[in-house]
């Protein structure tokens, strides 16, 4: 349901974040339908088509009181107003991205300052996206694999160059003013062991954003 090549996209709109990284998780979270909504605690009957339908439910589930997530990468509707969105921005593929990213690279700062940059790290931000913590994501669902084992997995089915070894670590720049907190964060080269940094523009991450996640699967894979 993508309008454009997700790697163009996820490099335009969320360059703090590797692309096989943010595909994997927008796999996961949405199956890249960018209308997607998941409700906590319930299910859709189907999911919107269009952007129209897509507010058109949100709206529907404000009124009845439901806690609901939206688009690519899943943004919840409490995380709205901290990235600057609203119901119809929450549904631009570009916006959507970007705030994931910036929820991702947040987990993922606070998991490296507790257990140093790399693989173990990511994965903890893949949990910390899923459920708000470094554990759930790594517990078993009922019936089905974790979360992270679905994002890893995922990556090795899709990607040769990635199956060898891990998924790649988030890049972030750091910062270029005292105003503005950032981190660099290598993607490790597969083959040889080294690392390349990816030039991202600074951006300020806000602290602590949670994500629930939606108990739903968009092509019910899982």
């Amino acid at each position: 349901m993508m309008p454009v090549d997700f790697n163009t996209l996820a490099q335009q709109c969320a360059p703090g974040v590797h692309p096989t990284t943010l595909r994997a998780v927008v796999r996961t979270e949405s199956g890249f339908n960018p209308f997607a909504i998941g409700v906590v605690g319930g299910r859709l009957v189907r999911q919107p088509q269009n952007r129209d339908e897509a507010v058109a439910t949100v709206k529907a589930l404000d009124a009845a009181g439901w806690n609901y997530s939206m688009g690519l990468s899943q943004v919840n509707r409490s995380n709205l107003s901290r990235y600057g969105m609203d119901a119809n921005t929450a549904f631009d593929s570009c916006a959507n991205l970007r705030a994931g990213a910036a929820i991702l690279s947040n987990c993922y700062s606070r998991a490296s300052a507790r257990m140093g940059a790399g693989q173990n790290a990511l994965r903890a931000a893949f949990s910390c996206y899923y459920s708000g913590n470094f554990k759930r994501g790594f517990v078993r669902d009922s019936g089905t694999s974790s979360y992270v084992q679905r994002i890893v997995a995922f990556v090795a089915s899709t990607d040769p160059t990635t199956a060898k070894a891990d998924v790649q670590p988030i890049v972030v720049v750091p910062a270029v003013t005292p105003e503005t907190v950032g981190q660099t964060v290598p993607r490790i080269d597969r083959d040889t062991g080294t690392s390349a940094t990816f030039r991202t523009p600074s951006t300020s991450r806000r602290p602590e954003p949670e994500h629930t996640h939606q108990l739903w699967d968009t092509f019910g894979d899982f």
